[in-house]
């Protein structure tokens, strides 16, 4: 087995057979706050986060890796001479990348990188199979490091939100916006880019539309692609088979987000979580 460990966050929902059968992969948590009760991202699913709520009457928050989580992670690696590559969730929808980056710089750790993915779930899940592999080929943590961070660069997500409570609790869009969103059932498109930041796609008044519209983003065969859903499994099925008819040489995954995710966009999400070659 090689010398190098991997680092991820919680959010891309690795599979404890997987951890298990490879001990040089370590998790570092997100946690999810109903006031002063804390629950790791790890011990959660998507739906527990709106029971809780629905239980606690309150709206959850979200919370980063500490800098005490990383270096309960990394110490032990760095005073072994370990070579360490961490994959985060994407910097733009969280302060993981930010965090972690800190912790290696303030330790002065010279062979321990940090990766942004661009993405979210399986996403880095799948840069996380890459980098296996070039390990197992022989590729030094630095090759990997650098390889990944190309394919960050083609990460693309786009999604659909059934309502814009979430986002407005989470404070990403104004109480007005909310309203006028939910009197005209206007389905928001949004999308994460290769900058790392959420931004609109576009506004369409049907769930119909917002998924073509969500596709015709996919101009060519993709290098990876998944669906990604909370509470939409019937319709993601529909797209993941629909993408499958169109790009018959990819396969196309499907998945469900986590809770730290949940928290923020609420139920009814459905996603495309893709890598242009």
């Amino acid at each position: 087995m090689s010398d190098i460990h991997f680092v991820v966050d919680s959010t891309c929902n690795v599979l404890p057979e997987f951890l298990a059968a490879h001990p040089n992969i370590h998790v570092v948590p997100l946690k999810v706050l109903f006031g002063e009760q804390e629950y790791r991202e790890d011990c959660l699913m998507a739906a527990d986060v709106f029971q809780l709520a629905a239980k606690l009457q309150k709206h959850p928050m979200t919370s980063q890796p500490s800098h005490g989580d990383f270096i309960k992670v990394l110490e032990p690696l760095a005073r072994e001479g370990k070579p360490v590559v961490v994959i985060t969730l994407a910097a733009g929808l969280s302060g993981t990348w930010q965090g972690a980056s800190a912790v290696v710089r303030e330790q002065g750790w010279e062979n321990i990188y940090v990766v942004n993915s661009c993405s979210v779930g399986s996403g880095i899940l799948s840069m996380l199979h890459k980098a296996l592999e070039m390990s197992h080929d022989g590729a030094e943590a630095v090759a990997i490091a650098g390889e990944l961070n190309r394919m960050a660069r083609k990460n693309r997500v786009v999604f659909m939100v059934d309502s814009l409570g979430f986002l407005h609790k989470g404070g990403r869009i104004g109480g007005a916006a909310a309203l006028f969103g939910s009197i005209l059932q206007i389905k928001p498109l949004l999308y994460l880019g290769a900058d790392s930041q959420v931004g609109v796609l576009d506004k369409v008044r049907t769930q119909s539309k917002a998924i073509a519209r969500m596709m015709e983003e996919i101009e060519q065969p993709p290098a990876y692609i998944s669906v990604a859903n909370i509470g939409m499994e019937e319709a993601a099925e529909e797209v993941r088979l629909a993408l499958a008819r169109r790009f018959p040489d990819v396969p196309v995954l499907a998945e469900q987000l986590g809770a730290v995710l949940a928290v923020h966009v609420g139920p009814g999400v459905l996603g495309i979580i893709y890598r242009e070659k």
